[in-house]
């Protein structure tokens, strides 16, 4: 079993570590997939410390890539299978944020998480069912996972969300965010959407500038 995440990291442009965005990959995708936004954010987060860890699971349909937690409807695993490496993930993740916190001497606050498709469902887990201090969640081309639980939880403070989907997403379609907006209203999360036009699974420029607009509002 993993202990710890393998992480690309770059520091600040600054070199003085302020903030930190914690970048988390997709399904059957790696760390990589996602670094390479740091190069853009950067220029405009010059005190953001980036990094973009590995999932901690080979991932069964894709071997050359990682995953977070196995999907009984593409692998064949069973819904127990899901919810104990979800819960493995978990728990090495927040051990991340942890370490940043700790190695720099900064507050939840001062850390977001940033998603694509899966990293979008386990950054949202995450940030809404147990740190629920973090700076804020950029959840893109993803879901919420059981929704039903989510919305039986207890009241109380969250952190703040932007979602964002290309309307012609053709692997988790466009009323996956419609369907986390119902329920992010209804647990009072202050949150924002945005929608890329034509745009399938992937992450848009339009999107990206939503996404540092977001952050750089957390980080002011």
């Amino acid at each position: 079993m993993v202990d710890e995440l393998n992480v690309k990291e770059k520091m600040p442009t600054s070199g003085s570590v302020k903030k930190v965005v914690i970048f988390l990959h997709g399904y059957g995708a790696d760390g990589a997939d996602l670094f390479s936004l740091s190069e853009p954010l950067s220029e405009q987060l010059p005190h953001c410390f980036f990094a973009s860890p590995d999932a901690p699971r080979k991932c069964g349909a894709s071997p050359f890539g990682f995953e977070w937690f196995p999907i009984p409807d593409i692998d064949g695993s069973t819904f127990a299978d899901m919810m104990k490496a979800l819960a493995s993930s978990e728990k090495l993740i927040i051990k991340l944020i942890d370490g940043y916190k700790k190695r720099f001497s900064l507050e939840y606050q001062d850390i977001v998480l940033l998603g694509f498709s899966q990293g979008c469902m386990i950054s949202l887990n995450i940030g809404l069912r147990q740190l629920n201090e973090l700076g804020g969640i950029v959840g893109i081309s993803g879901r919420l996972l059981m929704p039903e639980s989510l919305e039986e939880r207890r009241e109380g403070s969250y952190p703040p969300v932007i979602l964002i989907h290309g309307d012609a997403d053709e692997v988790v379609p466009i009323s996956s965010m419609h369907d986390a907006e119902k329920v992010l209203n209804k647990i009072n999360v202050n949150f924002s959407t945005h929608t890329s036009k034509n745009i399938g699974h992937g992450i848009a420029p339009d999107g990206l500038a939503k996404a540092l607009e977001f952050i750089k509002n957390i980080f002011s």
